[in-house]
C-alpha cells in the first residue's frame, strides 16, 4: 500500500468555530501502480496539488482539509481493501475514485451498503447508472456513452457506416461494447465486426486480420494502455490503412509513446485538457483549465492530461459542497445531486441531478487526432 496524508490534524486554533471539526477527512483511492497507473499518476498528483493549494489559503471556512491517498495498485481486490479501510477505519465523508472501471463498479456496492458518497474517475455509465440504484455514487469522466455518441457523430459527418470493433475484454472495454451496440441505429451505424482482447495480450493480428476482411469504413479500438498500442502496432505491420479510432481511454502521453510512429492518424473522443494550449479564451473551460494546468506543470515532471482534471474535479465538488455547509455524508451527497449547477470544472461543465450523477453531454467532448507524435485539437 501507498499511503500519503496532506492537512493539519488537530489544530484547534484552525476551526471555523465550537463545536467545529479540526479537520475535514476525505478518502480517495487512486491506481498509482500498476497497469492503470498511466491514468491513475495524474488524478494521484492533482489530489496532492489541490490538497496543498486548499490548506496554503486558509482551508475551507478556516478548517483545513485531509486527504487519504491509497492505491489500488489497479486491482478491483485492492479497491474493495481500500475502501472498506477508508470508510469503517478512517470514519471519511466521502471517497474519491478510483481510476478504472472494473474497481470503481466493485466500490459502488459498498458505497451503497455504507451510505457513503463516492465521487468516481472511471468511465463505465454502469458506475452511475440505472440512477435509481447509484443513489451515493457520482462521477466526473465523460461516460463510455458519451464517447461513444462523440464518435459516431464524427462517423456520420465523415461519410463512415460500417465499422469493427476491438474491445478488452475488461469492465471498460465489455461497457464501451454495449454503448457501441446500443446507439448504432441511431447514427445509422453497422458493426460488421466484433473481436476482443485480453487486457495482458502481446499480439492482436488474428483478431486485426478478420477485421481487415470485413469490409468495416473504420476501426474502433476500445481499451486502455497498452493494448490499444499494441493494436496500433499490428495494424502498421499488417499493411492495414483502416482508420482507427480509439476511445477516450488512451487520451495520454503514454499511448503515443507506446505506439510511436503507429499512432499517426488515431482519432479520439476527449476533454480538453488534453490540449490546453488549443483551447480559446472565450469558452467556459478556458480560465479553470489554464490555471490548473500551469499549476500542475510547475509541480510536476508532466502534463495533467484528462486524468488529472478527473481527480482535480473530484475533490473540488466535495470542496463546493463542505464551503456550502455540507459537511456530513447525507449532505454531501444531497449538495451534489441537488446544488451542482453548471459548475464548470476541467473536465467540463456539470450539472447533476436525481436522473443524472455524471452531469456532463456527449457535446462536451471534442476530437483528437495524432499528428507528428502529438495529440492535437481536431474538431
Amino acid at each position: 500500500m501507498i499511503l500519503f496524508v496532506f492537512g493539519i490534524v488537530g489544530c484547534s486554533s484552525q476551526s471555523g468555530g465550537e463545536g467545529d471539526p479540526e479537520v475535514y477527512k476525505i478518502g480517495a483511492i487512486y491506481s498509482k501502480t500498476g497497469p492503470g497507473s498511466p491514468l491513475g499518476e495524474p488524478e494521484w498528483n492533482a489530489t496532492e496539488l489541490l490538497v496543498k493549494q486548499i490548506n496554503e489559503n486558509g482551508g475551507i471556512n478556516g478548517i483545513p482539509i485531509e486527504v487519504i491517498l491509497a492505491d489500488d495498485e489497479s486491482t478491483q481486490e485492492k479497491a474493495v481493501e481500500e475502501m472498506n479501510r477508508l470508510i469503517n477505519d478512517e470514519n471519511v465523508l466521502a471517497v474519491l475514485g478510483t481510476t478504472t472501471s472494473g474497481p470503481a463498479l466493485a466500490m459502488k456496492g459498498i458505497a451503497l451498503d455504507n451510505e457513503v458518497p463516492v465521487i468516481s474517475a472511471g468511465a463505465s455509465v454502469a458506475i452511475v447508472s440505472p440512477a435509481e440504484e447509484s443513489k451515493w455514487v457520482f462521477k466526473t469522466p465523460h461516460s463510455d456513452a458519451h464517447a461513444v455518441e462523440r464518435i459516431y457523430m464524427y462517423m456520420k459527418d465523415s461519410g463512415m457506416k460500417k465499422v469493427a470493433i476491438l474491445a478488452d475484454s475488461n469492465a471498460y472495454g465489455a461497457s464501451g461494447v454495449e454503448q457501441l451496440e446500443a446507439l448504432k441505429g441511431e447514427y445509422g451505424i453497422e458493426i460488421v465486426a466484433n473481436e476482443s482482447y485480453n487486457t495482458d495480450d502481446a499480439d492482436m493480428k488474428t483478431q486485426l486480420t478478420k477485421i481487415n476482411k470485413s469490409g468495416a469504413d473504420a476501426v474502433i479500438v476500445w481499451g486502455t494502455n497498452p493494448g490499444p498500442a499494441i493494436a496500433a502496432k499490428n495494424m502498421k505491420e499488417l499493411g492495414m490503412d483502416m482508420p482507427y479510432i480509439g476511445s477516450h481511454g488512451i487520451a495520454n502521453q503514454a499511448f503515443l509513446d507506446l505506439a510511436g510512429d503507429a499512432a499517426e492518424g488515431v482519432v479520439i473522443p476527449t476533454g480538453k485538457l488534453l490540449f490546453p494550449t488549443q483551447i480559446p479564451e472565450n469558452d467556459p473551460q478556458y480560465k479553470v483549465i489554464k490555471e490548473f494546468y500551469d499549476d500542475y506543470t510547475a509541480a510536476y515532471k508532466g502534463e495533467p492530461t484528462n486524468f488529472g482534471s478527473y481527480g482535480y474535479d473530484n475533490l473540488q465538488l466535495i470542496v463546493e459542497a463542505l464551503k456550502a455547509g455540507a459537511t456530513d455524508r447525507e449532505s454531501i451527497r444531497d449538495y451534489l445531486e441537488n446544488d451542482v449547477k453548471d459548475y464548470v470544472g476541467a473536465t467540463g461543465t456539470f450539472t447533476f441531478s436525481a436522473n443524472d450523477h455524471n452531469g456532463l453531454k456527449a457535446d462536451s467532448m471534442v476530437l483528437a487526432e495524432v499528428k507528428n507524435g502529438k495529440w492535437t485539437f481536431k474538431k
